[in-house]
């Protein structure tokens, strides 16, 4: 019998091997990233660079996990980016953006339950900005907020196609490294004020997962409805850095180069 059932979980993970990487690969980032911001909310011992280098050691054991099975694209702006600019199927960004939000929301889970208890001590509302973005002070407005999401997204895709660019100097073996201090950089440049969610799966998957574990549905009008920011603002952010890394960097002939990689 378990012979029988092993061999049809190997014939459903292979066929589904893709969208499985990137569910498993989105929760571990998560659990180390949402984790850092948890030990830092609970503790009051770390800072800021802390967590930004959490979420860059997150995403390279990530890629490391994922990328060569499914791209580790890790983002539904990402993939999205892709599928606009570099011949990524359309028919699977679906399953990937499904794949993506459930491992972040699964990546909180665990957040969640290895701190459980502290959580539930502390103040409920501050501890709900241990798994998703907002804006920090206020005197960062929404405008702002989403101007900051839109340039760190739109510097994180100039970065992944300059790296991938095998026309370019493509990063090769150290694309995880190369990744994960990329993401380290941003969130020093650019997060404090957002908490750079940067990938709408990375907010909204641990929100839906806050609304149904104590924190209620209000998660998502907070601040104004502000959950729409993390959305939005990656998915125009990384068609904007697509573009210009098109429009004045990449050097290869779509007419000619195989469509995985074209410009």
């Amino acid at each position: 019998m378990w012979a029988d059932i092993r061999a049809k979980w190997i014939g459903i993970r292979y066929k589904y091997r893709k969208p499985l990487a990137e569910f498993a690969a989105t929760a571990i980032m998560i659990a180390f990233g949402c984790g850092a911001v948890a030990q830092t909310v609970l503790s009051a011992n770390n800072t800021w660079f802390s967590v930004s280098l959490a979420w860059g050691l997150g995403v390279t054991i990530a890629v490391h996990v994922a990328g060569g099975v499914s791209g580790a694209h890790l983002n539904p702006a990402v993939t999205f980016a892709l599928a606009l600019f570099r011949g990524f199927p359309w028919a699977d960004l679906p399953i990937y953006w499904v794949a993506q939000i459930s491992g972040a929301f699964v990546g909180a889970l665990v957040v969640y339950v290895a701190n459980c208890s502290a959580l539930r001590a502390a103040d409920r509302e501050k501890t709900m900005g241990v798994f998703f973005t907002a804006r920090q002070t206020a005197e960062v407005s929404t405008v702002d907020a989403f101007v900051y999401e839109f340039i760190a997204t739109a510097l994180l895709l100039i970065i992944i196609l300059a790296t991938t660019d095998k026309k370019n100097n493509p990063a090769g073996v150290i694309q995880p490294l190369t990744m994960g201090l990329s993401i380290t950089l941003i969130g020093t440049a650019f997060g404090y004020q957002t908490g750079y969610a940067i990938n709408p799966a990375r907010d909204l998957g641990p929100r839906f997962f806050t609304a149904i574990s104590g924190w209620g549905f209000g998660v998502f009008s907070r601040q104004d409805y502000y959950f729409w920011v993390p959305i939005v603002a990656p998915l125009l952010g990384a068609t904007a850095g697509a573009c210009v890394y098109d429009v004045f960097i990449c050097s290869s002939d779509p007419k000619t180069d195989d469509t995985e990689h074209i410009c």
